[in-house]
């Protein structure tokens, strides 16, 4: 994915966001990492005061908090607690047995969520206090199989504070939390199994999230005519697109400047360049956003020839954060398949595309493989071309 950046330059035919980054600016790029913690608020937040219905942010929902159907009895308490009585387990965890509630990001939105801080405790009935001892938070990141955070309870309502850690960060569907009540004690005296809810808050931040850019193709129709087409997800009213094109891969010219007027989950673009420059060999296009936010992106480079394409290969592989990006051209429209294989041949990823007579950049992620020297192959339409790279 393109790293969005503010500004371009350009040092040694390189980008600067390219370069090496020193140990000052690592160190800059950690302490703003660990500041952002400050930032955080309360995005959801159950008060329990007659109502199981929860308070979201700006950019989120919260669902209803409520006891799971393995606690028979639900009761609100003075109109500022709820407990849930029997069911709770006297030995370890019974996965049945819990309370819920999640929190969502609205449409374009991610969350990056800090801690979740409960007011509970255990009933007050008997001699010396009734119900579980002990409570534990689950997540459904991991399919609740950790623990977030283990902890005991008494008598008295107290806060607790679990602090989430990277994994919901970048959060962009729901988070369902559990949390479970066992080890039970019953004292004499008339005591009650029960574990009684004050309140529950999360806490973190809404984001817009970020455009992403997934496709760019330079498609040539004859000496003078390319067109130039790009896909991108998470679009926001009055992001700007600009067409840039340079003849040495390194000076861009912009020639299309089109503003997008709505916000769209996924967006596909297309202009039409009628002025290549026919003295050149070769033409370059990218695709420069500038978003409402103040954040610019720049697509890949595609590479055209400027003679018509009477071979296929692949241009260039290179590696941009975990994945694989290819420039492929073909010479003519048809059904292609993109493969990454090891040294000894074995396949390890493959990906069919219907392409157009091009040049085409296509990314392929390498999250599942493992470092080393690989090659990637383009087949299809009798054509067959290879380039070998290291992961």
């Amino acid at each position: 994915m393109p790293v969005p950046i503010l500004k371009t330059t350009i040092i040694g035919k390189r980008p600067l966001w390219c370069i090496a980054i020193n140990k000052q600016v690592c160190g800059l790029i950690l302490l703003t990492f660990l500041a952002l913690s400050c930032f955080s608020q309360t995005i959801g937040n159950w008060t329990f005061n007659n109502t199981l219905t929860g308070t979201g942010g700006t950019y989120n929902t919260v669902s209803n908090a409520d006891f799971s159907g393995a606690i028979p009895t639900k009761v609100f308490h003075g109109s500022v607690e709820y407990y849930g009585e029997n069911g709770w387990p006297s030995g370890a965890i019974n996965t049945s047995s819990y309370l819920e509630f999640s929190i969502s990001p609205n449409a374009g939105y991610q969350l990056d969520l800090s801690s979740v801080i409960v007011r509970i405790r255990r009933s007050t009935t008997g001699a010396s206090g009734s119900g579980p001892t002990s409570w534990s938070l689950r997540s459904s990141i991991d399919g609740y199989a950790a623990d977030l955070s283990i902890n005991s309870l008494t008598s008295s309502a107290s806060n607790y504070t679990v602090t989430l850690g990277s994994g919901f960060l970048n959060v962009y569907t729901t988070v369902t939390f559990r949390l479970y009540g066992y080890n039970v004690n019953i004292s004499g005296g008339g005591g009650l199994n029960r574990l009684v809810l004050d309140n529950i808050s999360i806490q973190g931040a809404s984001q817009v999230l970020p455009l992403t850019l997934t496709g760019i193709q330079a498609l040539r129709g004859n000496d003078k005519n390319i067109a130039v087409k790009w896909q991108v997800n998470n679009v926001h009213e009055g992001s700007v697109f600009n067409v840039e094109r340079s003849v040495n891969g390194t000076d861009f010219t912009t020639i299309n400047r089109f503003t997008e007027r709505a916000s769209k989950a996924a967006g596909s673009y297309s202009y039409e360049d009628n002025q290549s420059p026919g003295d050149a060999q070769v033409v370059f296009y990218r695709i420069k956003v500038n978003e409402p936010t103040g954040w610019t992106y720049f697509s890949w480079l595609v590479k055209v020839n400027n003679k018509a394409i009477k071979q296929g290969l692949i241009h260039y592989a290179s590696i941009e954060g975990q994945s694989l990006l290819t420039s492929l051209q073909v010479p003519e429209k048809g059904s292609y398949s993109v493969s990454v294989l090891s040294m000894n041949g074995a396949v390890l990823q493959k990906r069919t595309l219907d392409l157009e007579t091009g040049v085409h950049t296509v990314a392929l992620p390498l999250n599942a493989v493992s470092h080393g020297t690989y090659v990637v192959r383009l087949t299809g339409n009798s054509l067959l071309s290879s380039k070998q790279f290291v992961w």
